[in-house]
């Protein structure tokens, strides 16, 4: 694998509904992400002894912005903007 390929994880969470609204966050701020998870968990619904964990994964040369994402939304200090209704 290439550096310009290469991926690192960035966190690790239990089952894919947890890790939607990352994956979403990641991309809303144009870093581009993708799981990698336990087979047996997604297939059964198991969270037992890593069973269900999902690993988020990005490209390298994203990871500073990802971490310090991540960072800003574990001290809450994200918000979801609505979109102004040019109407009015």
């Amino acid at each position: 694998m290439s550096t310009i390929d290469a991926e690192v994880e960035v966190l690790r969470v239990q089952g894919s509904i947890n890790a939607e609204p990352i994956l979403a966050a990641l991309r809303a701020n144009g870093i581009p992400a993708r799981t990698r998870g336990e087979a047996l968990g997604s297939v059964y619904g198991l969270t037992l002894d890593g069973l269900g964990e999902v690993a988020i994964l990005i490209p390298a040369e994203h990871e500073v912005a990802a971490r310090e994402l991540l960072a800003a939304g574990d001290r809450h200090e994200l918000e979801i903007a609505e979109e102004e209704n040019p109407e009015g």
